[in-house]
This record gives structure tokens, C-alpha cells and sequence, in this order.
């Protein structure tokens, strides 16, 4: 992958390595999050929690595919998914990662929230800053 490209910089080449780098962190953690029934605390049962997880992963997974042509929609896309991601992971963990001891598998638990959050605050920023660049189409 080019992270420089012609023609507008290498914020959208970053933000498509960082929002595959999520990739790797979110889904761990959500795995964790049905073994200890989160998706039960908000209501929800495992089947609607995995489908809406689904239906995440799809829009990020499209934003990644539009971000990486430089299509202003990708842009967006990330904004909206990187601010799911942080405002979820803050909401639901902060605590956990500030307060709780013991908490799940030690350690690994707590760096999969961490990087969670610094990794979707990075996809913001980069959306973002895409964005008021003006950097991609309109359109594919």
C-alpha cells in the first residue's frame, strides 16, 4: 500500500492503515465483551449484538474500500465509525481501565481497550483532517 500517493498527500493512505489496524483490536475486545455478556447488559441478546457488530464492520469495511479511492464518503464513513469506537469504548470501559483490578485477562485486556481508543481517535483525526482538506471525490 502507498501511503504517499500522488496528488493529496497521505492522510487518506494512513487513515486506511490505521482503520485496518482497528480492525485488529475491536474485534478481540468484542469477542471478550460477548464471553463476559455485555451485549446482556444493554438488552440486547448475542444474536442482535453480533448482527449489529456486523453491520459495523460492513460500514467500516466500505469506508475503507471508498477512503482508499479517495472518496469523500470514506472520509465520512471513518468519521462516524471512529467516533462509534471512542465514545463506545470511553462510555462502556474507561473505568475499567482506570479502576478495575483484577480486570478480565489482566493486562491484554486493558491495552485492547487502550488501543481502542487511541486508534479510533486517530481515525477521527485523520477523517477530519481529510475532510476540511478536502482531499477525494465526491464520488467513486
Amino acid at each position: 500500500m502507498r501511503l504517499m500517493s500522488r496528488g493529496g498527500g497521505a492522510v487518506p493512505g494512513w487513515l486506511v492503515a490505521l482503520s485496518v489496524t482497528s480492525l485488529l483490536v475491536t474485534l478481540p475486545h468484542s469477542f471478550e465483551d460477548f464471553v463476559a455478556g455485555v451485549p446482556e447488559d444493554y438488552g440486547l441478546t448475542t444474536l442482535s449484538a453480533g448482527g449489529l457488530l456486523a453491520l459495523v464492520y460492513a460500514v467500516q469495511v466500505v469506508g475503507i474500500l471508498l477512503a482508499s479511492r479517495r472518496v469523500r464518503l470514506g472520509y465520512w464513513l471513518h468519521l462516524l465509525i471512529g467516533l462509534f469506537w471512542l465514545f463506545g469504548s470511553i462510555y462502556d470501559h474507561l473505568d475499567d481501565v482506570l479502576l478495575a483490578h483484577p480486570y478480565r485477562a489482566g493486562l491484554p485486556s486493558k491495552a485492547l481497550e487502550v488501543g481502542i481508543m487511541a486508534v479510533s481517535a486517530g481515525i477521527v483525526t485523520l477523517s477530519a483532517l481529510a475532510l476540511r482538506g478536502g482531499r477525494g471525490t465526491s464520488s467513486g
